[in-house]
């Protein structure tokens, strides 16, 4: 037996795990590995659940009991012995997480390094006017105050408590000791010296008054005292009310604004950052402020989600029927469904809008005006009842969706709840347009871009976005951003440049493993399992490890043959780090760039987990028996149909002006009674067109699914399908009571096979009977799980 130093090789013996068939196997160590054979020939029992399982087992091994009760432990690998092992890394196909929170950019820290690149760097700007601010000086603030409020009764304020939990009785103490008795608890007058007793699990507001006086010329030192104490007191922050405004007749000075300045009108100043005309407050830039899972960035809308449940104008008009036949879906299901279309014919009259044409032959003013209502016009409604009695009002009208809101809201019947629901769907947030973070945080710019813009764009323009920041930049921004990307100043170079680096090498991994059409505000859970595993290989790029075995689960699964060269650079760079590389592969041009193959087979199942062959990739192409190497050999060959089966004359769906994500308006005929194969690069559109646009129009048209398909003008033909089945790379479930039987069915007539022995007759059996998941007839000692979990931490 060759020793590890000497020959440097992985020894399986005896692997038995799964189909296995007691297999010895060498592989080469620091080697791109390629595992390959017909499904189901052991290829992933070999790889994962051999030697990635013993590799991690061993690691988890070397904790300390007490760490190894929060770790998973994989079951250790049924086999003589593995020697060689490296740390083991898996990459395999699963999704990432379901968070909705997780995009593309947390998931590879790209997300982290840009906030900390926009609070380093970043130039905020007023949301309301978009001039950029800076931190002003005490008596900046005071002439700035004198500019606004001479000549009115004011009261300064210090906020000095914002959003905080606690009674704050301490602090109220402590001001009265300092001489200020009276300000705000809450936004209501409150007296310091009897305070109000504050609830300490709530978030409380107080601000100090600390003076009132009329503001003029020959007061500035008063007032300069008062802002100072305010500034000490409020973290930097001043509030100042105007209480009365100057008289008519009070000499103001030359260009003072005062005459402008409301009376009751608040104004607020700060020494960080805030704007002198409409005092928008800034807070201190920090990376916190820039994200959207934190409450000091996020949305106050959506909770930097990005999105909102919210009534769907298509699932709450059938656009095919009319007013008068009701239209309204969730109305014509309801109590009173005369009522809600006597409302919207007196609407429509009021417009003469057509009551009989389709709703979505209306023109668009029409639209708007019955969905979302008619503003502040009047609109004269007259009703009679059936005993005769007339009820009139005076009113606008609210709007389709506005009144079903009002309903979701104040309905206490489940029912109705429940049939409301399936008329909403996640839109984008109307407070910040879908960019998940506050108005303060969406007014910082770098390089002359805001921190959605670049959120938002796919991963090449964002490469280049970063790329046209530095001076020497050999190619200028993406067209789109050409008139706001600025080229970084020479000391936010200096102080960003590292993390500038990190941004764009993590960004080049994305790009190098064929991912540059993702944008990354994608959602993580949105992504297919091979996206999710590229992701993860692009990030263990950057990790920058040697010495480490990485398992890899086909990874070129969904991937365009023109980004496999690129794909396999990016897996030799891993292996030339040091690494050893074992991948599961079926693709050619990965088999025949391996440095070395083994070959599992000849079938699949009973018939596999044999090694057929295991060498380079030319020993594999000469070995008789291996189907691969057959294959890579070019003695056999994929048939290829001599003749095509011709499309039936008007057998097919037309879907017109898809323009669903990048689609570009196009119209696509697909013919029934075929294969049809959907090609292109990665982003070119596919899975927008088929999973995006068809497949859900299909299901609500066929099944009444609440799916929304993407934008397009019309799909002509669908009455010509009578079901739609979608299959998809969603995995089936995680339960551990499922297994093929159960999800196939055949499990039911299994047992309802055993319900029918005679025996199972005699003891009154029922097919229930035989299920372990009802009692009855399952174990009741592990409850029909097959197994009994015993918590061992005291080990």
């Amino acid at each position: 037996m060759t020793n590890l130093g000497d020959a440097g090789w992985i020894e399986v013996r005896g692997a038995r795990t799964h189909n296995l068939q007691d297999i010895d196997v060498r592989l080469p160590r620091g080697c791109f590995v390629v595992v390959s054979g017909v499904s189901g020939s052991g290829k992933s029992s070999l790889a994962f659940d051999t030697l990635y399982a013993e590799g991690q087992r061993r690691y988890v091994e070397s904790l300390s009991s007490y760490a190894r009760q929060f770790i998973g432990q994989m079951k250790k690998a049924d086999c003589d012995g593995i020697e060689g092992l490296s740390p083991a890394i898996s990459i395999d196909q699963k999704q990432g997480s379901h968070n909705p929170r997780s995009t593309v950019a947390t998931v590879t820290e790209i997300q982290d390094y840009l906030r900390l690149l926009w609070a380093r760097v970043g130039k905020p700007h007023c949301p309301e006017c978009g001039r950029e601010v800076a931190r002003r000086t005490v008596q900046e603030i005071v002439d700035d105050v004198l500019w606004q409020l001479e000549g009115h009764a004011v009261a300064v304020w210090s906020p000095i408590v914002r959003a905080r939990k606690g009674t704050h009785a301490d602090l109220f103490r402590q001001l009265v000791e300092q001489g200020l008795l009276a300000g705000r608890v809450n936004g209501h007058e409150a007296d310091f010296e009897s305070p109000p007793t504050l609830d300490k699990a709530y978030r409380h507001d107080v601000d100090a008054r600390i003076d009132r006086f009329r503001c003029t010329r020959d007061r500035r030192q008063r007032l300069t005292e008062a802002i100072e104490q305010a500034l000490r007191l409020g973290s930097g922050s001043v509030h100042v009310e105007s209480l009365e405004a100057p008289d008519e007749d009070a000499e103001l000075s030359e260009g003072s604004r005062a005459r402008l300045t409301e009376s009751g009108q608040t104004i607020a100043w700060s020494e960080d950052f805030a704007c002198p005309e409409h005092g928008a407050f800034m807070p201190e830039l920090s990376p916190r402020v820039f994200s959207f899972n934190s409450p000091l960035g996020a949305c106050p809308e959506c909770q930097g989600i990005g999105v909102q449940r919210r009534f769907s104008e298509d699932l709450v008009v059938d656009g095919s029927l009319t007013i008068e036949q009701g239209a309204v879906l969730p109305w014509r299901q309801s109590m009173s469904p005369a009522w809600y279309k006597r409302l919207m014919i007196q609407v429509a009259e009021h417009y003469d809008i057509p009551i009989r044409t389709p709703f979505e032959l209306l023109e668009e003013d029409h639209r708007d005006i019955l969905l979302h209502g008619s503003g502040s016009t009047v609109i004269h409604f007259h009703f009679e009842s059936d005993n005769g009695s007339v009820y009139q009002m005076n009113r606008p009208w609210e709007g389709i969706i506005a009144r079903l809101e009002k309903t979701y809201t104040e309905t206490t019947s489940e029912r109705t709840r429940s049939r409301l629901i399936s008329c909403m769907t996640d839109l984008p947030c109307p407070a910040c347009n879908g960019e998940k973070l506050n108005k303060a945080a969406r007014s910082v710019t770098v390089g002359g871009l805001r921190l959605p813009e670049i959120s938002m764009a796919a991963v090449h323009e964002a490469l280049a976005l970063v790329r046209a920041w530095w001076p020497d930049a050999e190619a200028g921004p993406p067209e789109d951003w050409a008139d706001s990307a600025e080229v970084l100043d020479e000391r936010s170079l200096f102080i960003a440049r590292e993390i500038l680096k990190e941004i764009e090498s993590r960004l080049d991994f994305l790009d190098s493993v064929g991912l540059d059409y993702l944008t990354l505000d994608r959602r993580a859970n949105t992504l297919s399992g091979g996206e999710s595993q590229r992701i993860r290989l692009a990030t263990q790029i950057g990790s920058r490890l040697t010495g480490v075995m990485y398992v890899l689960d086909e990874p070129s699964i969904g991937l365009h043959q023109r980004d496999n060269a690129r794909l396999l650079e990016t897996l030799r760079e891993l292996s030339d780090l040091g690494n050893t590389l074992v991948v599961v592969e079926h693709d050619e041009d990965t088999l025949r760039q391996a440095d070395w193959l083994c070959d599992l087979g000849p079938g699949a199942g009973l018939e596999g987990g044999a090694v057929v062959a295991n060498g380079p990739p030319e020993e594999v192409m000469a070995t008789e028996g291996s189907i691969t190497g057959d294959y890579l050999a070019g003695r056999r060959r994929i048939a290829v149909p001599e003749k095509r089966t011709k499309v039936k004359r008007g057998q097919r769906l037309r879907i017109k002006g898809a323009a669903h994500n990048n689609l570009q308006g196009i119209d696509v005929d697909v013919p029934l009674g075929l294969l049809t194969a959907v090609t292109g690069v990665s982003g070119s559109g596919k899975s927008s067109l088929v999973s995006g646009i068809l497949a859900p129009a299909l299901q609500r048209h066929l099944h009444n699914a609440d799916a929304i398909p993407g934008k397009h003008k019309a799909i002509e033909g669908m009455e010509k399908v009578d079901k739609a089945i979608i299959i998809d790379q969603s995995p089936i479930g995680r339960t551990p009571r499922s297994n093929p039987a159960t999800y196939t069915k055949v499990f039911d007539e299994i047992r309802s096979l055993f319900a029918k022995t005679t025996l199972a007759k005699e003891r009154g059996y029922t097919p229930g009977t035989f299920s372990f998941n009802v009692k009855g007839g399952r174990c009741e000692a592990c409850k029909g799980g097959g197994s009994i979990k015993l918590e061992m931490n005291f080990l």
